[in-house]
């Protein structure tokens, strides 16, 4: 039997010189944050100068500051109320005071430049089968599949007298239901030649959260296989697909479906929502002719990526589509497995999108990289006018701060204070830095136990091999490759996070990081 340890941080252990080397001494943070947090409420989540929130349009760089966008414009179109708990399937659902019941049965009616107004509780689709469709999942080139474009908002109380998203809490949360689509699909694409106006696509103040769905070890401290790395964590490890180790599970599914998924195009946004406990990607696009604004969202213990945008053109009109993602708190992204081998990264630079900006976010505790710019275009003209913008972001406590490709075997690792020096990033790369001392109203509000887990996040591996088994015996007589086992048990992998504490990050530091939406 040998045993290795792998460091984790730096190969993902945080020892006592790690943290600091983490980028923030979590001791030394002062309350005077807790006045300076105040000041942050309602500030700096880039809208395009309307008071009352932002439009799905484009902002320009002077169009960062401002309060966050609650609400945009979507054209002239009916309007939909949908409650769970007041609204009635039989409904018309065109008054607050005539509801539907279903979202699902809303999308169903609803047509391009519709909006549709969703009260707090949770949202579980037609029959409540777990996942929610605007459009077909896989292919939205066909007829069926191209969805609609409409705009969506969550976080109304059960009359619609009020608006407030952490206050209502409209959510995705499926429990006992196994399926194998994304959380909530959304497609929204015009036929193949289209060339008239562009629609609106907003997604706005939902919670999505697999937490109660995924399959995990049942947390026990005392049992390493269950990787429970102390009392206060909900579970233990998340059990990756395939994988059934004889101990207590809790949870349903462990497949690799997407928390929110989009193939779209247009003008969109995604905004006010939150990301939790997501097993394949809190969110998974691709994006066709527009601009894409995905902002003031907290995406945290995700699995695979926090965010992934693909653009989906041809390389002609590359120069038409746009992505900016800016104030968002991103913790917590895993690893696709719990031998930490690949992924795990919080924001993804992809392909074919000719202008992508990322700024004023927070990028923590993730553990492959806060940033990740590694895929080059097609052509080298196409690399060469691409904009990949990374400016004014905060970062702490990642294995990587940015992971830039290398023309050697491994990639390069670029923390924030050099990422200036990153040729692929620019021409906007200031301002990006380690979190500054001072915030610990923020780092208190991360759920403590799981914060300390993965600070002491370990990874042991044991190897075994016997000559002698009748396996490696049958395979020296027909000269074939000899027979060892390896186990990978990781003290901390993806555990459950308690999707009620992601709350408590909104508006904690001012103009970074997902604001206090209003």
């Amino acid at each position: 039997m040998k045993l290795k340890r792998i460091a984790a941080a730096v190969l993902l252990i945080f020892a006592a010189a790690t943290v600091a080397d983490a980028q923030i001494n979590l001791k030394g943070l002062k309350e005077k944050a807790q006045n300076a947090a105040k000041s942050a409420v309602g500030k700096a989540v880039g809208n395009t100068g309307n008071s009352t929130g932002s439009t799905a349009t484009k902002p320009s760089a002077g169009d960062l500051v401002g309060k966050v966008a609650s609400k945009v414009p979507a054209g002239k179109g009916k309007t939909y109320y949908v409650s769970v708990s007041t609204g009635s399937a039989r409904a018309d659902g065109l008054s607050a005071s005539t509801p539907l019941k279903d979202l699902q049965k809303a999308i169903d009616l609803a047509q391009d430049n519709d909006e549709i107004l969703v009260a707090e509780g949770n949202y579980l689709g037609n029959m409540d089968r777990g996942y929610i469709e605007v459009g077909r999942f896989g292919n939205a080139t066909q007829e069926a599949d191209r969805g609609k474009f409409i705009s969506i908002y969550g976080g109304y109380s059960t009359d619609f007298s009020e608006r407030d998203v952490i206050k209502h809490v409209t959510k995705f949360q499926p429990t006992s239901q196994q399926f194998i689509t994304p959380l909530f699909n959304f497609n929204a694409r015009r036929p193949y030649g289209y060339n008239g106006p562009m629609g609106n696509v907003v997604i706005d103040g939902f919670v999505f959260d697999f937490g109660e769905n995924n399959l995990y070890c049942a947390a026990n401290v005392d049992d390493e296989r269950t990787g429970t790395p102390n009392k206060g964590v909900l579970t233990g490890r998340f059990i990756e697909p395939d994988a059934m180790p004889a101990v207590p599970k809790v949870g349903y599914a462990n497949g690799d479906e997407y928390g929110l998924h989009m193939d779209v195009e247009g003008n969109v946004r995604v905004s006010n929502c939150i990301f939790v406990n997501c097993r394949d990607y809190g969110i998974a696009a691709m994006m066709g002719k527009g601009h894409m604004e995905i902002c003031n969202n907290i995406f945290i213990a995700c699995r695979y990526a926090a965010c992934q945008v693909r653009g989906s053109v041809k390389d002609t009109e590359l120069d038409q589509v746009s992505l900016d993602f800016h104030h968002n708190t991103v913790l917590f992204t895993w690893t696709r497995t719990k031998a930490f081998e690949d992924m795990g990264q919080g924001f993804r630079f992809m392909n074919g999108i000719r202008t992508i900006n990322v700024h004023n976010n927070i990028f923590g505790c993730n553990s492959n990289c806060g940033v990740e710019r590694v895929y080059y275009e097609t052509t080298a003209a196409n690399e060469k006018a691409k904009i990949s913008n990374l400016f004014d972001n905060y970062f702490f406590a990642n294995k990587r701060d940015l992971e830039l490709a290398s023309m050697g075997a491994a990639t390069i690792s670029v923390p924030a204070s050099r990422i200036e020096e990153a040729e692929q990033i620019g021409p906007k790369y200031e301002g990006n830095m380690e979190l500054p001392a001072g915030n610990e109203a923020f780092i208190n509000a991360i759920d403590q136990p799981y914060l300390q887990g993965y600070m002491n996040l370990s990874v042991v591996t044991s190897q075994s091999y016997d000559p002698n088994s009748v396996a490696n015996q049958i395979n020296r007589i027909f000269g074939q490759n000899q027979r060892g086992s390896e186990i990978v048990r990781p003290n901390m992998y993806c555990n459950k996070y308690p999707w009620e504490k992601a709350k408590d990050l909104f508006g904690l530091v001012p103009d970074h990081g997902a604001q206090m939406p209003e």
